[in-house]
């Protein structure tokens, strides 16, 4: 039997676009895959970064602080320290000496500053803060600070005890 050598059949063409097509869209869907692995994985570290920037900045600027003078409530309300005992605040406010120092949190840019004699909006020092938890410790010689850190679908909490080197 004698084969026609003039070409490929339609059906071996249309077999070979369709294994090919089938190829290209494989790729293309492990490509946005890693893509959004990459994107997931970039928002975490840079969520870390931020947690030990505070971190970094607690040590070293709270460490010598007196005491705390006066939290400042989700609803723009100041409070005394001996008056409050725990929740949600935008700003936080520590005496050094005759200095007074705060952690600032303003909610729409989700950065946290560092305002010092009361001159807002202070210095920025981390980025990405949603959330500022405070809560009195027991025995008064300080408070635990809780963070909550959100960006692109990632989120995490991170938190610091801070305490008052005179505390009565």
């Amino acid at each position: 039997m004698r084969m026609n050598k003039r070409g490929f059949l339609l059906m071996e063409v249309a077999a070979y676009a369709f294994l090919t097509m089938l190829l290209v869209l494989m790729s293309l869907e492990m490509l946005t895959g890693l893509k959004n692995i990459y994107a997931k994985a970039e928002s975490e570290s840079e969520l870390h970064e931020n947690a030990m920037t505070v971190q970094h900045f607690i040590e070293a600027r709270l460490y010598g602080a007196s005491s705390i003078t006066a939290v400042t409530g989700t609803n723009g309300r100041k409070t005394a320290w001996g008056e409050f005992s725990r929740g949600d605040v935008d700003e936080i406010s520590f005496k050094f000496g005759e200095e007074n120092v705060g952690i600032y949190l303003n909610r729409s840019t989700k950065k946290l500053f560092c305002i010092i004699g009361g001159a807002k909006p202070g210095y920025e020092f981390a980025n990405y803060v949603s959330k500022m938890r405070a809560e009195k410790i027991q025995d008064e010689s300080g408070v635990r600070l809780v963070l909550l850190l959100e960006k692109n679908n990632c989120s995490m909490e991170t938190e610091f005890l801070i305490f008052i080197r005179n505390c009565p």
